[in-house]
């Protein structure tokens, strides 16, 4: 593993542990990242993840689309 596939986990493992934050906490840690960058990760990711461990490969799907609504409400 190479340091950006690290650092691509890290980002991750961070905006996963924010999930059932408060949005402007979420928010917050999107700013540091990247707002494009982060949606991009977990999407990668829940698509990497969604034959061998489903359950977090959905967490990180819910997640970007709840970026995607914070981000852009209707």
């Amino acid at each position: 593993m190479d340091r950006t596939d690290m650092d691509t986990e890290r980002c991750v493992t961070e905006l996963l542990a924010l999930k059932d934050a408060p949005d402007d906490d979420l928010l917050d840690q999107v700013e540091v990242i990247g707002e494009r960058t982060a949606r991009h990760m977990l999407f990668d990711e829940a698509t990497r993840l969604q034959h061998g461990d489903l359950l977090t490969a959905t967490d990180c799907a819910a997640l970007a689309d709840r970026i995607d609504a914070l981000i852009r409400p209707a």
